[in-house]
Order: structure tokens, then sequence, then C-alpha cells
């Protein structure tokens, strides 16, 4: 039986997260920005007709190379990479996680700042896979999604992603008047998200012990391609268009390739759909477009509704 090494992690839940004060060491902000290219800020610019008359639109636009990422009206509040990494820096001294990752997407349009957590699960799966899991912050300055953080989980062995979607009301805000109030609440409940971790590790060695069946990898399939694998390959050849074809092959592909390594279980199966979304699934042609599909994309997406089926699954 496998085990999570949660030690640390309770005795953070038991600690008391009050009276929580804003950073003071603007050096380390700055020094974390810099870092990771983030040291440039955001803002809010009243948009004009060709004749001077001001619209009831704002540009959100990026001071330092002068892009403007999206409009929006007088509601919306930007939320600076500054306040990002004062967050991260803030949970940080909070758990002890470690600070560990960051960058942008599109220009800046999104960011993200990590923390590498010191809890993880090894040997799981036939290939003793072992699971590092992460704290994530993610910021939107093109008004695609709003700020957000949470659980992030990487295999080892095969460098496969998932970012967990998260479910508890404190780990998302939209950019508005109240955002800041939810990130103080966030900050003095961060047992919140250690329990997420917790829960999380205690899914996928589950999902190790669970054997996978031929009716979960079809509809897993289908609701990632659209194709039944049921159906006779006439019937599918006559029903799909080729694009849907080869998508469902890769990923099947993907799947018999980690279950293989893994086991026949739905751990094997959670894996190749992560292999997939990681490295085959077409994605964005830019720069770190395909880390951009995982964290706020398409990936994102597919590897979060997989995972909440085979949970249904093993739980109902």
């Amino acid at each position: 039986m496998n085990t999570n090494e949660n030690n640390y992690a309770n005795s953070i839940i038991n600690a008391t997260f009050a009276n929580t004060k804003l950073a003071e060491n603007s050096y380390a902000v700055n020094a974390l920005l810099d870092e990771y290219n983030l040291n440039w800020s955001v803002s809010k610019q009243r948009l004009t007709l060709p004749n001077g008359t001001e619209t009831q639109f704002y540009g959100i636009v990026r001071d330092d190379k002068q892009i403007t990422f999206s409009t929006c009206k007088d509601g919306y509040q930007p939320f600076q990479n500054s306040e990002l990494a004062e967050m991260l820096i803030r949970l940080s001294e909070k758990t002890g996680y470690e600070m560990k990752g960051g960058g942008m997407f599109n220009n800046g349009a999104k960011l993200y700042l990590q923390l590498l957590s010191p809890n993880k699960i090894n040997n799981i799966g036939k290939n003793d896979d072992i699971v590092e899991g992460y704290l994530t912050g993610i910021n939107s300055h093109d008004g695609s999604s709003s700020l957000k953080w949470g659980e992030t989980n990487i295999t080892i062995s095969c460098k496969n992603t998932f970012n967990a979607a998260l479910k508890a009301i404190n780990n998302s805000a939209r950019h508005n008047n109240n955002m800041r109030v939810k990130v103080e609440q966030a900050i003095k409940e961060i047992d919140v998200l250690i329990e997420e971790e917790k829960n999380m590790f205690d899914i996928f060695i589950k999902m190790s012990e669970t054997p996978v069946t031929r009716k979960a990898i079809a509809r897993i399939v289908k609701d990632i391609t659209e194709v039944d694998t049921l159906l006779s390959q006439t019937e599918i050849a006559e029903k799909y268009t080729t694009y849907s074809i080869n998508r469902s092959g890769e990923l099947l592909q993907a799947i018999a390739k980690e279950t293989e390594q893994k086991g026949q279980t739905m751990w094997g199966l959670m894996s190749g759909i992560t292999n997939y979304t990681t490295h085959i699934m077409p994605a964005p042609k830019r720069d770190n477009g395909r880390m951009e599909s995982l964290y706020v994309g398409t990936g994102y997406n597919i590897n979060n509704d997989a995972f909440t089926t085979l949970k249904n699954i093993i739980f109902n």
C-alpha cells in the first residue's frame, strides 16, 4: 500500500493563520519578478473615439511595451504581477513551501508563479512513479480567466502535468473590487489548499489500486475526441472526420503506452491522458504554447474533465 507523506501538511493544517500582513520586503517581490521576467505593470486606460470622445470602455495595457491585452468596463480591476508575487511569497511564508517557478504566456497576457510542496507520493503505480505537488498562482490580463491558485502535480517519470481544477470558493477571484478581500481571506485559510493537496494524493493512490476497464477507456476517448471506439472500424470511418479519428488514435496510443508502463489501472489511464495533453495534442504555435494549454487552455480542461470522470467512476 502506498503511503502519502503528509506529516508536514498536517502540522500546517493545525496552525492558526490569523493577523496576516502585507509583505514588507519589496526587494523580495522585485527579485522574484526579475527572475521570471515579470517585473512590469499594467494600466487601465480609457478608450476614446477618433474625434476624442471618451467611451465607457478601457484598454488593459502592458506599460513597458504598450501592448493592449484586452478591453473592459469600469468595474474591472487589474491584479498586478507584483500583487501575485506578494501573494505567493506570503503563502510561502505560511507553509514553508519553496518558491520554484514562474513564467508568462502570449507576451504576458497570462502568467504564473508557483511553490514546490515538500509533500509527494513515492512509488505509485507499476513503474514506481513519483508525483510532486506544487501550489500555483495564475493570473490573466486579457480577461480570459479569473485570478486562480491551487494544486498542480508533476509526474517525474514522464514530466506529465496535471493542473487541478479547484472547487473551493476562495481559490478564485474575479477581477473586481472584492478581489483583494478574497485574496486576503485565502491567505488566512491556507489550510484549505493543504487539504486539497492531501485529497488529490489520496485519489491518485486510489486510482493506482483500481483496475482499468475497456468501458472507462472508451468513455474517456469519446469525451475528448467524440469518437466512439466501441463502434466497428467501418462505422467509425463513416461517422467521424479524419482529424477526429487521428486524434483518437493518438490518445489510444498514449493510453496503451502509459498503462503498459504504469499498470492496467485508472492511474495508468489518467497518465495516458496527461501524456497526450502534455506531449502529443496540438497546442498553440507560440512560445510556451503547450504549457499555456496545460495551465489555462484546452489541455487544462481535458485533464480536469477526465479526472472528474474517473473519480466519479471510482467512487460512485
